[in-house]
C-alpha cells in the first residue's frame, strides 16, 4: 500500500513507519522535516507545516493514497483542512484521539483534590463512574459544542471537535478514530514513564496515595502503532474505536512490574490521599505529579477485539521490560522529575513512624 503519515518522525507515529517499512508498504510522511529518524532515506518526505492548512493543501494536491495515519490532528480547523486536502484520493483515514474526549480527570483543566473535588461543570457531559469501563457509544460527540468552554481542557475539547468533524462528514470520507489512553514505550516524550522510574532508581521511598490499589489502562507505543495499521488494511470506515493493553493492575503492582524490569526493589509507601493532600506541600494539582496516582478512566475494548483482534500485544511484563531498557540507554533525568523529591522523601520519614504509632493506639 502507498501510506501517507501525518507527524511520523516521533514515538507511536515513528513505530507506524518502521511497522509499515518492515511490511514492505511504501511510505510518506508529512513534516516540517526538523527530526529525521533512520529510516528516512526509505521514505518520501513531504515537507510541511500541519498548522499552515493552504501550504499542506498546495503540497499534497493531487496525491492518491491507500492510507492515511494522522498523529497530529488536534482540532476543529485541522480535521476540516485534512478533508478538504485529501477527499476523494484517500483509502482510508486513521486518526489519533484521546480517552480525555469521555471526561474527568483527563478533561479537566488541573489535578483536583479532597479539598478542590472536581465540579458537576468540570465533570462534563458523562459520569462515567456508573459506566466505566465506558464504550464508544457512551459519548456523542455530535452533541458538543464547537466553542471551546473556559472550564475544560483546551485538548480534551479539541479532540471532541476533531471527532465531531469526522461524524458530520461527507458520506466518502472513510475515516477511523482510535481513543488512545497514556501511552507508554521507547521515546515517550511525556516524562510519565521516566517519573516513576527515577524514583524506582533513586532507591528511596515513594509515596502512594491509598496503597496504589486503584487500576491503571495504559498503551503501548509499538502495539499501539500496529493497531493503527491494522485499521488501515481491516477497518470498517466511519467507526470510533477504544483502544488500550489487555492489563488492567493496580498501580502498584505495575511499578512492581517496572521495578523488576529495572532490576531494583520497590521502596513503596501507602498513604491515604487525604493525608497527602491535606498535610504535604506536594504539588497535587498539577497534572505532572505523581501520574496514574488518581483511577484513571478505563474503557471497554470489546468493539476492537470483536472487529479487529487485539491478540497480537505483547505482555506487561514484554512491553515494560523493552521501555525501561530504553530508558536506561537512552534518557536522562529532566530536572522537573526531581525537584520535589527531597520533600517526598521527608514526609516519607515523618509518616512512616507516625502510622505506626497510630496502628499501635487503634490496636491498644
Amino acid at each position: 500500500m502507498d501510506i501517507l503519515v501525518i507527524g511520523g518522525t516521533r514515538y507511536f507515529g515513528l513505530a507506524a513507519v518502521e511497522q509499515l517499512l518492515e511490511a514492505g508498504h511504501k511510505v510518506s510522511i508529512f513534516s516540517r522535516g526538523n527530526v529525521r529518524p533512520p529510516f528516512w532515506k526509505d521514505i518520501e518526505h513531504i515537507e510541511g507545516d500541519r498548522e499552515d492548512a493552504a501550504g499542506m493543501a498546495e503540497r499534497l494536491a493531487g496525491r492518491r493514497f491507500d492510507g492515511v495515519i494522522d498523529n497530529q490532528c488536534f482540532d476543529r480547523q485541522e480535521a476540516e483542512s485534512v478533508i478538504a486536502t485529501l477527499r476523494g484520493r484517500v483509502g482510508c483515514y486513521v486518526v489519533a484521539s484521546t480517552v480525555s474526549v469521555y471526561g474527568e480527570g483527563g478533561h479537566a483543566l488541573g489535578r483536583h483534590t479532597v479539598t478542590e473535588p472536581l465540579t458537576d461543570e468540570e465533570r462534563f457531559a458523562v459520569d462515567y463512574r456508573t459506566l466505566e469501563p465506558v464504550r464508544e457509544t457512551d459519548l456523542d460527540n455530535l452533541k458538543q459544542p464547537w466553542e471551546y468552554r473556559a472550564n475544560l481542557s483546551e485538548y480534551g475539547e479539541g479532540k471532541r471537535q476533531m471527532e465531531r468533524v469526522m461524524l458530520e462528514s461527507a458520506a466518502d470520507w472513510p475515516w477511523l478514530v482510535v481513543r488512545v489512553p497514556a501511552t507508554m514505550g521507547p521515546g515517550d516524550p511525556s516524562g510519565r514513564f521516566a517519573w516513576w522510574l527515577t524514583r524506582i532508581l533513586d532507591g528511596a521511598p515513594i509515596l502512594l496515595p491509598d496503597g496504589g490499589a486503584h487500576a491503571v489502562q495504559l498503551g503501548y507505543s509499538r502495539d499501539l502503532a500496529h493497531f493503527l495499521i491494522r485499521l488501515l488494511e481491516d477497518g470498517s470506515p466511519r467507526n470510533i474505536y477504544n483502544y488500550a493493553q489487555h492489563e488492567m493492575p493496580a498501580l502498584v503492582n505495575w511499578l512492581g512490574v517496572m521495578a523488576a524490569a529495572a532490576g531494583k526493589p520497590l521502596n513503596a509507601v501507602s498513604v491515604p490521599s487525604e493525608i497527602l493532600q491535606r498535610y504535604t506541600q506536594l504539588p497535587w494539582k498539577q497534572w505532572s505529579y505523581a501520574p496514574f496516582s488518581s483511577s484513571p478512566l478505563l474503557m471497554n475494548l470489546d468493539k476492537a477485539q470483536a472487529d479487529i483482534g487485539l491478540d497480537y500485544r505483547v505482555s506487561l511484563a514484554q512491553w515494560m521490560a523493552t521501555t525501561v531498557a530504553a530508558h536506561l540507554e537512552s534518557e536522562s533525568p529532566d530536572p522537573e522529575q526531581i525537584e520535589q523529591r527531597a520533600l517526598e522523601v521527608e514526609f516519607a520519614g515523618r509518616w512512616q513512624p507516625a502510622a505506626a504509632d497510630l496502628g499501635r493506639a487503634l490496636g491498644a
